[in-house]
């Protein structure tokens, strides 16, 4: 084979290893470092300041399941309820999400009600203009709060230049599946980077599950493709020059996925939605804000272009392997992974084949003409 076209090869064998190693192992290693270097403040005093209103807005679409209990979950927190506003919108529920919801007028809880499914971003758009509180705090239906969760979101609003906050998600796996334990084992990891993230405020992304921002930051929602709103919404706070944090003790549990199936449906339109609006998150890339840069380099576009450095990966490693006994034993190292994740015999390795096989699907969705509208509900493994 010409050696000239195998140096070639070999370079792109390299850069794709090492964009895989740093965001697999460098960035996670040394973002504490990073952190504790270029961290932007301390904590501001909790001493006794006033409490600024809230506004919790819940969109829900057949979630009767769980939104007695979340409305329960609610109704327990320790935060003035003279201060606290709670919108459920339900999204065109086929169930008795509404009929629920619509009990508990009484007791503070605002149901707002689509005629149709019209989709997650769409309800979310209403349930802003309705809302006349200082904070937004969005939550998922299924994610329970601890009781003081609210208060220990709003503290870092006390710093004028922060505009999101964003609560520590624990995800409880009752469901014994291989993707749930894979699952929870990957949030765990997520959570530390979303934490040192948090200390130099910085973070990218939110969590849809559990996160707060300032009401007059909010940017609607596109509505014609999927998008991931807890991304989109608080990447256009750090846009407008605010920051965003992560608040290690405000927390909130969640399940995973009832169902494998569910579980990488959910993936696919993660991914899809991620790469229907890449272009418009470039701006996060700007040299001028390097260590932004950096991070949304590092720890998103690496991650949401994975399977793509995988494959070139090992496509490249197949034309090495008459280039020496290295290349050989990488192959083989590369090819008995595989095999222990597709037989799940490692339940993490099993979650991340299939967290990439889902993100590449997602991708080539993208392309595709998609309606407006509708989401989907995936059973937790509590239900």
């Amino acid at each position: 084979m010409n050696e000239q076209f195998l140096f070639y090869v070999q370079v792109v064998f390299w850069v794709m290893l090492l964009l895989l190693l740093h965001c697999y192992l460098l960035f996670p290693m040394t973002l504490p470092f990073v952190s504790e270097f270029f961290k932007r403040r301390k904590s501001p005093d909790q001493g006794d300041v006033e409490l600024p209103t809230v506004s919790i807005l819940i969109s829900a679409y057949n979630e009767e399941a769980v939104i007695e209990r979340k409305i329960q979950n609610i109704l327990e927190l320790d935060y003035p309820k003279d201060k606290l506003e709670v919108l459920i919108g339900d999204d065109g529920s086929a169930d008795r999400t509404a009929e629920i919801v619509a009990r508990y007028r009484s007791q503070g809880i605002t149901l707002v009600k689509a005629p149709k499914n019209a989709g997650k971003a769409a309800m979310l758009n209403r349930l802003n203009k309705i809302a006349q509180n200082d904070i937004l705090l969005f939550c998922d239906a299924n994610t329970m709060f601890f009781p003081n969760v609210v208060r220990k979101l709003v503290i870092p609003f006390q710093d004028k230049k922060i505009g999101c906050a964003c609560g520590h998600l624990i995800l409880s796996d009752k469901s014994g599946s291989t993707l749930g334990r894979g699952e929870s084992s990957y949030w765990d990891l997520e959570s530390e980077i979303k934490k040192f993230e948090g200390v130099l405020d910085m973070l990218i992304g939110g969590n849809g599950a559990l996160y707060a921002m300032r009401r007059e930051l909010y940017t609607e929602l596109p509505v014609r493709k999927s998008v991931m709103d807890d991304f989109f919404v608080t990447t256009k706070v750090l846009e407008k020059g605010y920051y965003c944090t992560f608040v290690t003790s405000a927390i909130g549990t969640e399940q995973t996925s009832k169902e494998s199936s569910g579980e990488f449906r959910r993936k696919v339109r993660i991914g899809r939605a991620n790469f229907n609006f890449l272009f418009s998150y470039l701006p996060l890339l700007n040299p001028l804000h390097p260590l932004l840069a950096y991070l949304f380099f590092s720890h998103k576009i690496l991650r949401w272009f994975s399977p793509h450095i995988l494959i070139v990966l090992f496509v490249a490693n197949m034309f090495l392997l008459t280039s020496g006994l290295f290349y050989q034993v990488f192959f083989a190292a590369m090819t008995v992974s595989l095999l222990l994740a597709l037989f799940k015999v490692v339940p993490s390795g099993y979650y991340f084949l299939s967290m990439n096989y889902a993100m590449l699907k997602g991708f080539f969705m993208a392309f595709r003409p998609e309606k407006g509208g509708g989401w989907a509900r995936e059973a937790r493994s509590d239900e």
